[in-house]
């Protein structure tokens, strides 16, 4: 059997693709191309030199019908394979391959090299030693470009020279390693992860909400003990004790595997709780660390997941020269937690001055509201005072007149049922001496017939003479004792009736100073509630709810209002007060004291 090792080739520049395809490859230290061991010469023969050879070595295959011993020897096999990768992989070559383990020891390292696919199947794994000779070199020259020495599960650009040794087998020797494929690897994951966020809209996202104006409750993601945590607590602590605003925190891995699925995890812990009560920001910080810790936080579940946050998302990872994409994607990033904790206090402390300085303007102007108004008050109150003295003064001088009206009255109605009484008594008298004088007459009368007829008949008559004087004195008595009766009627009935007037008259008079009364605590009551929708209104009408319907205010040097044409052109430059501010004018109308 012939086993083809290495061959170097002449390949034209426009002809290198073609040659890349039937299998050459490219030596970038001898800056040739050349046919790797293996390799069908048979395609390439083209671009083989005409002067080249390729030297083979054969190895010898037992015939089954020779009499000598079947095989070779194990050490023989090995040793015709250590010749072919000496003679066929004669110089280092660099290889792309991930750490999966590293050890240590006596000052050597020991990575374990491995190969995966998309999708972390392991396609080739081999191990590997860089000597202490070279180890701190290579180390620190990863250090100052990433932050950080080798570790398991990065991705290298490594130079390795191929060992081949019959006893111990076959061995990776890594002479260097170029940290800027490391730092490229991360570059090129970070760029498809913000292709795929961009093609899924969800890029901008998170920035695309409300900034938060005021911070009452904060969800905080981090690593449970990191120097991070601490920097930050220092800071929002006090606020936090103070009772101005509250922090919950949410731990979570940061380093490793497992790390875009413990935030992950924490993050959709804080979201279930914003559901419950809403927080007003999501912090999410590091305390620091290498450019490939960084690897860990550049996860497309994760960075989708902080897109979609409902809460405006503030980051402080602790790189400063490079970033993560969750900090592309986030509301906004700052470099350290120290930062974010000082963002939140200052935006806190800032709000508390803003909200002291306008409450001691709204006291300045509801002192100045008040004293106006007490003011208009106390003159409204004077205006009042002397209106209801007024009302009452001439409701007093109603009721003396309509008491002296009432006098007045009863003493005509007295005076007139007086002289009604007087000329109904003398009318009684008249009739009483009337009937006196008629009974005097007829007594007269029968006496002159009685005497006359007495000489007639004075004996038979005496008797009834008697009889008739008898009747004729108990006739007069009984009309002399009716009329009697019919004035004291008449007195009583004249008493009545002037009691009756007295009372009717009393009775319309309280009628009438009830009715004032009532009139009066109306008329007062009307005048209260007056002066109170005057005071609403004046408080409603205050400069800075005028100032907001659109209105104006044009103020002088002194800061006094303007409130006429005549009052401004006399004035070079003043100032307009609108509801957010103010704005310096010049008076072109001004001309050195001149009104053009």
């Amino acid at each position: 059997m012939t086993f083809n090792p290495r061959v170097d080739l002449r390949v034209p520049f426009v002809e290198k693709e073609d040659a890349k395809a039937l299998g050459a490859r490219w030596d970038s230290q001898k800056k040739l191309w050349y046919a790797p061991p293996g390799a069908d010469l048979d395609h390439l023969k083209r671009w083989v030199p005409k002067d080249a050879r390729a030297p083979t070595f054969s190895v010898a295959i037992a015939n089954p019908d020779e009499e000598s011993e079947k095989g070779i020897s194990l050490s023989d096999l090995l040793s015709q394979v250590r010749g072919v990768i000496e003679e066929g992989l004669p110089t280092a070559v660099w290889v792309r391959a991930e750490i999966s383990e590293l050890s240590g020891k006596n000052g050597n390292l020991y990575p374990k090299l491995t190969q995966r696919n998309e999708q972390g199947d392991i396609l080739a794994q081999s191990k590997s030693v860089i000597w202490k000779s070279r180890a701190a070199a290579i180390t620190q020259k990863f250090i100052e470009a990433t932050g950080e020495g080798l570790k398991p599960d990065i991705k290298i650009l490594c130079l390795v020279r191929i060992r081949f040794d019959p006893l111990f087998g076959l061995d990776l020797i890594i002479e260097d390693v170029d940290p800027a494929y490391t730092v490229g690897d991360l570059a090129a994951k970070l760029a498809r992860i913000r292709e795929w966020l961009v093609r899924e809209a969800l890029y901008d996202q998170n920035q695309g909400l409300p900034a938060p104006v005021e911070f009452v409750r904060v969800a905080v993601i981090s690593p449970e003990s990191s120097a991070g945590l601490g920097d930050f607590r220092r800071e929002t602590d006090r606020l936090h004790h103070a009772g101005l605003c509250e922090f919950l925190f949410f731990g979570a891995t940061f380093q490793g595997v497992n790390a875009p699925s413990s935030i992950r995890s924490a993050l959709n812990e804080a979201l279930a709780a914003h559901r419950q009560r809403p927080f007003d920001v999501l912090v999410i910080i590091r305390g620091g660390g290498s450019v490939t810790d960084l690897a860990w936080l550049n996860d497309l579940e994760l960075a989708r997941l902080v897109c979609r946050s409902p809460i405006p998302v503030l980051t402080g990872i602790g790189h400063e020269r490079d970033s993560t994409i969750l900090d592309e994607v986030a509301h906004r990033r700052f470099d350290t937690p120290s930062k974010v904790a000082l963002f939140l206090t200052t935006t806190i402390r800032d709000n508390a001055l803003a909200a002291i300085n306008a409450l001691a303007q709204v006291k300045l102007q509801v002192a100045r509201i008040l004293t106006r108004e007490r003011t208009a008050l106390a003159t409204q109150a004077d205006r009042l005072e002397a209106g209801v003295r007024s009302m009452t003064q001439q409701a007093e001088d109603d009721q003396r007149k309509f008491l002296a009206v009432v006098r007045t009255a009863t003493h005509f109605q007295l005076r007139e049922a007086s002289q009604s009484l007087e000329a109904g008594l003398i009318r009684l008298v008249d009739q009483a001496e009337q009937t006196v004088s008629e009974a005097e007459f007829t007594l007269k009368q029968s006496m002159e017939s009685v005497a006359h007829r007495s000489q007639l008949q004075l004996g038979t008559q005496t008797a009834t003479i008697e009889k008739v004087a008898s009747a004729i004195a108990l006739q007069a008595t009984a009309k002399i004792e009716a009329a009697g009766s019919e004035l004291e009627h008449r007195q009583n009935q004249l008493a009545r009736a002037a009691g009756r007037w007295f009372k009717t008259a009393q009775g319309d008079l309280e009628e009438s100073l009830g009715a004032m009364a009532v009139r009066a605590v109306t008329t007062a009551e009307a005048a209260k509630h007056g002066v109170e929708t005057y005071a609403r209104i004046v408080v409603g009408l205050g400069p800075q709810a005028t100032l907001r319907r659109g209105f104006s205010i044009v103020r002088d040097e002194a800061n006094r209002p303007i409130t006429s044409r005549q009052g401004a052109i006399g004035i070079a430059e003043f100032t307009v007060q609108f509801h957010d501010g103010h704005v310096s004018v010049a008076n072109r109308d001004f001309d050195g004291g001149r009104v053009r």
